[in-house]
């Protein structure tokens, strides 16, 4: 009955479809919300968006991890490993940032008490 749902086209449009709701869903926090966590988060789930649409249109239905098992002399029919390992090194680098971003604007609140955006005007004085 949903067998059409395994077809290239519909899994593509349902990646870039997914992608583009949370893209916009980060865009929106990162307009909307003025606390300094909450930008962050934002501009995180912008950026899972990304890797998400990256690893949906390099594969495809029916395709295998790209190991040479079982008798198996080419690669044929196996995905290209070099977009999801690129994914997965971003990833781990994305997580990174964002830890060093949220560990500065905890310390940052705990010497200023502020955590709103639109009140760090100490740079901008000096």
């Amino acid at each position: 009955m949903l067998e059409f749902l395994d077809s290239p086209g519909v899994l593509q449009g349902i990646y870039i479809t997914g992608s583009l709701t949370l893209f916009f869903i980060g865009l929106y926090g990162l307009l909307a919300k003025r606390h300094l966590l909450k930008v962050l988060i934002s501009l995180a789930v912008m950026e899972m968006s990304v890797y998400l649409l990256f690893v949906g249109l390099a594969t495809s239905p029916g395709e295998t991890a790209p190991i040479l098992a079982d008798g198996l002399a080419t690669f044929t029919g196996m995905a290209d490993p070099v977009p999801q390992a690129l994914t997965l090194t971003a990833i781990v680098i994305g997580m990174a940032v964002l830890a060093l971003g949220v560990s500065l604007a905890v310390q940052y609140h705990r010497l200023t008490g502020n955590a709103d955006i639109r009140a760090m005007s100490e740079l901008k004085d000096s």
